[in-house]
C-alpha cells in the first residue's frame, strides 16, 4: 500500500510541477508581448511628403494610422544617406523596439546595424530578404500596381507609346517595369495599335526634377503619350515638361493621388494606402507575431491599392479596371504568366 501511495504522490507532484512550469511559461509569454507592445515605434524616410508620391503615401498611411490608434507611430523625414547609420544607430540606443526604414534603401545599413541591436527589431518596406533574426522586410506588390496602371495606359493610349521614368534599376523596379510595359503593349495592340512598345529611363535620383523633365522632353520627340513616373520627386519636372505642351500626353500617376495635381494630364492614379500597410505591421507587431518569418508581401489581397480617375475618365474604362483589380484580390491573375 504504502508503495501504491508513493506512486501516486510522486504522479501528483509531477502534474503540479508540469502545471507550474506551463503557468510560468504562459506569464512570461504574456509578458513578452505585453512589453513588445508598449515599445517605441518610429519611421525612416529619405524624402518628404512634398515629393507626392512613395514618401507622401507613407506619411499619409502614419498620420491616418495615429488618428485611427491609440499607439503612435513616430516618423522622421528627409534623412539624407550619409546620415542612414547615425540616425539608424540614435534611435536603437535610444530603446526603439522596432525601427522601420521606408524603401530599399535602407537595406545595407540596417544588415550592417542590426546584429549590434538584437533587442531592436529592423523592418524594411520593400527590403531584400536579409537572413537575421531580428530583419524583417515587409514587401508591397508593386507588380499588381503595374499590372493595374498598365491596364489604364493601354486603353488610354492613342500613340501606343509608352514612356517609364524610373529611380534605380534595382531588382523589384525591374520587374515592376517589365510587366507594367509587356502587359501595356499587350493592351495596346489588341486594340488595333500593332507597333506599340515602351521606353524605359532610369534617373538614379529620387530627386533630380530637371532631369526627369529633361527625358520628358526627350520621349515626347518620340511620340510616348502615356508616361509614368516612378522616382519619387523627379516625376514633377515630368509633369512641368507635359504642361508645357498641353494636349500631347499624359500621365498615370503612381503611389498617391496625382490627379489632385492636375486632372488634365495627370488621368488616373494608382495609390497606396499605407495606413493598412502600417496598422498591419503594428497588429503584427503587438500580438509578438512579426519577425516570424523574413519576408511579408502585401498587396490587393489586403486591399493596398484602390484607383483615382480624373474627370476625363468615365464608364467602360473605370468598369473594365475594376474588374482588373477584383481578379487580381480573387487571384484569378497569375502576374508570374504575364
Amino acid at each position: 500500500m504504502r508503495a501504491n501511495s508513493r506512486k501516486v504522490m510522486i504522479k501528483y507532484f509531477c502534474a503540479l510541477m508540469i502545471l507550474t512550469i506551463l503557468f510560468l511559461y504562459l506569464i512570461c509569454y504574456r509578458f513578452s508581448v505585453q512589453r513588445t507592445y508598449s515599445q517605441k515605434v518610429i519611421v525612416l524616410l529619405s524624402g518628404s511628403e512634398e515629393d507626392m508620391s512613395w514618401n507622401k503615401a507613407n506619411i499619409d498611411g502614419i498620420k491616418l494610422y495615429n488618428a485611427k490608434n491609440n499607439q503612435r507611430i513616430e516618423y522622421v523625414e528627409n534623412i539624407a544617406e550619409k546620415d542612414f547609420e547615425r540616425k539608424i544607430l540614435q534611435y536603437a540606443d535610444q530603446g526603439y523596439g522596432l525601427i522601420i526604414g521606408a524603401g530599399a534603401q535602407f537595406n545595407d545599413v540596417i544588415e550592417a546595424t542590426a546584429p549590434k541591436y538584437k533587442n531592436t527589431l529592423f523592418c524594411i518596406i520593400n527590403g531584400s530578404f536579409l537572413n537575421q533574426k531580428n530583419i524583417v522586410s515587409v514587401q508591397i506588390k508593386e507588380e499588381e500596381v503595374a499590372y493595374i496602371a498598365s491596364c489604364i495606359a493601354g486603353k488610354l493610349t492613342k500613340t501606343g507609346v509608352f514612356a517609364n521614368i524610373a529611380g534605380f534599376p534595382n531588382e523589384p523596379m525591374k520587374k515592376m517595369l517589365d510587366i507594367y510595359e509587356k502587359n501595356a503593349v499587350r493592351v495596346a495592340r489588341e486594340r488595333g495599335l500593332g507597333q506599340a512598345h515602351c521606353l524605359r529611363a532610369y534617373t538614379n535620383s529620387w530627386d533630380n526634377i530637371d532631369l526627369g523633365y529633361k527625358i520628358t522632353e526627350q520621349v515626347l520627340e518620340e511620340n510616348a503619350d502615356i508616361v509614368l513616373v516612378y522616382a519619387n520627386k523627379v516625376w514633377q519636372g515630368s509633369l512641368k515638361a507635359l504642361q508645357e505642351e498641353p494636349g500631347k500626353a499624359n500621365m498615370i500617376g503612381i503611389a498617391t493621388n496625382q490627379c489632385s495635381i492636375d486632372e488634365n494630364i495627370v488621368l488616373a492614379s494608382v495609390i497606396f494606402d499605407f495606413d493598412k500597410v502600417y496598422a498591419w505591421i503594428m497588429d503584427e507587431y503587438k500580438k509578438g507575431h512579426l519577425g516570424k518569418q523574413r519576408v511579408y508581401p502585401l498587396g490587393m489581397s489586403q486591399d493596398l491599392f484602390h484607383v483615382q480617375y480624373s474627370k476625363k475618365i468615365r464608364g467602360q474604362v473605370i468598369e473594365e479596371i475594376d474588374t482588373v483589380q477584383k481578379d487580381l484580390k480573387a487571384g484569378r491573375i497569375n502576374l508570374g504568366k504575364e
